[in-house]
């Protein structure tokens, strides 16, 4: 099995935030970048987790938020940005069993 990465993309102060954590892969990009490269990550083999900020999700094209929302893998994990949490999203335990196909809870 190949490696699988941990991606962040964000704000700069939440890939400053992981980068101090160890996590090497983060792509400080807002707007319309932030949106290619989660497209471009979306597509690779290695990527495993990708964290990206609530606010990137919410201001992505709609086909590439479907995608997100249907996808498996990688699992797709949305964090606040610096200005707190948005009041919607899917809860970190519903992506995990999203992805795996069980709750991990029970």
């Amino acid at each position: 099995m190949d490696k699988q990465n941990i991606i962040v993309v964000g704000d700069g102060p939440t890939c400053t935030g992981f980068r101090l954590a160890g996590v090497e892969n983060v792509f400080p990009k807002e707007g319309k970048e932030a949106e290619e490269k989660v497209r471009e990550l979306l597509g690779e083999e290695s990527t495993g987790i990708l964290i990206i900020n609530e606010k990137i999700l919410e201001n992505i094209d709609w086909k590439l938020k479907n995608k997100i929302e249907k996808i498996a893998k990688p699992v797709v994990i949305t964090i606040p940005d610096k200005n707190g949490p948005m009041e919607q999203g899917d809860s970190l335990n519903a992506m995990i069993k999203r992805a795996l196909g069980f709750d991990l809870a029970k």
